[in-house]
This record gives C-alpha cells, structure tokens and sequence, in this order.
C-alpha cells in the first residue's frame, strides 16, 4: 500500500460545500438564500455523468456523494436531494436516502411531515420507528435547532411586518351601488394570508400586498362601503366558494376594517366576517400564525367569544 503522501486524492467534480449548498437550496427553498440556476449549473459535474446512463459513471457520481455526505448534515441532506432528483433509490443509494432523513429528524425540524414526499414519509418512518413530526405549522421548515429558522423567527418576522403596515382608506361614495365583488372575494384569500402569516411564509406571488389587493380596491372605490361590504360578505361566504376558511373571512374582515370608510366596521357585515374569520382562527393561533398580528379592535373581540366560549 503507497504511503499516505502518494495516494491519490479523490477525483471529486465538485465540493462538498457546494453539496451542502444544494441540500439547503432544496430543502428551505426561498430561505437558503440561494439562486436556483447556479445550484443547477454548479452541479454540472455530477449531472454530466449521471446522463451518460452508463453504471459506471452512475457508480462515480453515487461514490462522490457518499464522501461529501460524510462531512455534515447538510451534505447528507444534499446527498439525499441529488439522489432524489437525478438518480433513484436501489441498493447503492438507499442509504444516502436514510442519511439524509435521519439529517432533518436530528435537525429538529419541527414541522417536516410538510417537507416530506410520501416515498420519504414512509421510509422515514421505517427507519425511525415512529411518525414524522407535525407540529400543525404550515411553511418553510421550522426547527428547532441552530440548523435554521424556528417558528418563532417566521412569527416575529409577521407581527414586525404587521405593525409596519400603513394602509390608506379607499374613497367612498354613498348611495353609489356597487359592481360586481367577485374578483375582490377572490382576493380576499390571498390577502387573509398574506397581512396575518407575513411575506416570509406565503409564496411570493402574494408577498406584495398592492398587487394582491388590486381587484379590491378597484371594486371598493368610489362606492357605498357600507353595500360594498354587505356584498362582499355574502360573496365570501356563499355556498361553493371560499366560505368557512379562516383566510378569506379574516381578510374580508381585515379589509372592511382598514381600507373601507370606518363606519363600515359597524355594519353586520363586519361583525359576521370578524366572528366567523376569528372563530375559524382559534386552532390557528400561535400555530399557523401569531395572534399578535390581529388588529386591536379583532383582539378585543376574540377575548370576548373566548369569554362567552363561543
């Protein structure tokens, strides 16, 4: 055997860094940070084998990936990932798989029954013995470790986003009946999610708020707020539609109380989208979203039903 100064290092196309990357690109997605084309085109390397479909070359690239995710939990994790995406799971790679699930279970990702595919959830559990944690958080992964970002960073970053909101009334016009709401209904879903979960959780078409509140304002302007809202009440929640979700009615609430005339949060329309969107709420709260992100007046009411146990 040749000592150990002339061995020849591996012949690795890239870094393990590179792979830890990957891992993190793909598991957190928009919160790595990180381009999705150079991730494609910095992994080349490895894609150039794998098409060649030969055994041997399948053989290098499962090889490297086996060194690199000796190194750390993010290079298991990219390991898993790559096998995942261009090769398969078979003998030689069905432990960069487990490696990289049992990397996200000693993570401590909370929430990862959301972050798993229903191939991995089942080998998850096969190789754990147990189920997949849920903690009902629905979003990026959340963890509980030094790994990545907790639930309670995506809360604080939705309560500090909220707070710096600066809403402007839309101009109202009374008497003035209102067209058609359903383009403003439909936005209402959007809008729920966007103002109580935070540009951080929702996907990045809704994360602006002027542009997911377009059709509204453009319905709401220049007319009766007052029918404006008994409309869009009735929109929201007719049969068929969006109603009994806790999205849309908050959102219709929410958008009746900061962007309609104040007088509108008197009517009973107002007082049905904010009991029904606050009652749909309570499994959600300090689960999904923070209950610190609700207005004041959403805030006094909610200890209110939870006084009366309604």
């Amino acid at each position: 055997m040749a000592p150990a100064w002339r061995r020849r290092p591996p012949d690795n196309r890239i870094s393990s860094e590179l792979l830890a990357d990957f891992g993190r690109y793909q598991f957190l997605d928009e919160q790595s940070g990180l381009p999705p084309n150079d991730m494609y085109e910095l992994l080349m390397p490895l894609h150039q084998l794998v098409f060649t479909q030969r055994a041997r070359d399948r053989a290098l690239v499962v090889a490297e990936l086996r060194r690199h995710a000796a190194h750390g939990p993010w290079e298991k994790v990219g390991a898993w990932k790559y096998v995942r995406d261009m090769l398969d799971a078979a003998p030689d790679t069905q432990d960069l798989i487990d490696n990289g699930l049992l990397a996200v279970r000693d993570m401590r990702v909370t929430n990862l029954a959301w972050h798993l595919s229903s191939r991995d959830t089942d080998r998850y559990r096969e190789i754990t013995g147990g189920p997949v944690p849920h903690d009902g958080f629905f979003g990026p992964p959340a963890f509980d470790s030094a790994h990545g970002p907790s639930r309670q960073y995506y809360f604080d970053d939705a309560v500090s986003r909220a707070a710096a909101r600066r809403p402007v009334r839309v101009p109202s016009a009374p008497g003035v009946e209102p067209g058609p709401v359903d383009d403003a209904a439909r936005a209402m879903w959007d809008f729920g999610l966007f103002v109580h979960r935070g540009p951080l959780v929702v996907s990045r078409e809704i994360s602006f708020e002027p542009n997911v509140l377009r059709p509204a304002i453009a319905a709401a302007s220049n007319v009766d707020h007052d029918r404006f809202a008994e409309l869009l009440a009735a929109k929201v929640t007719e049969p068929g539609g969006h109603g009994h979700n806790v999205w849309p009615t908050l959102g219709a609430a929410r958008f009746m109380e900061e962007y309609l005339a104040p007088g509108t949060v008197r009517t009973a329309a107002f007082a049905r989208m904010l009991d029904e969107g606050l009652r749909l709420a309570l499994p959600e709260l300090d689960v999904s979203f923070p209950a610190e992100v609700l207005t004041r007046r959403a805030a006094d009411r909610l200890c209110q039903l939870r006084g009366t146990g309604t």
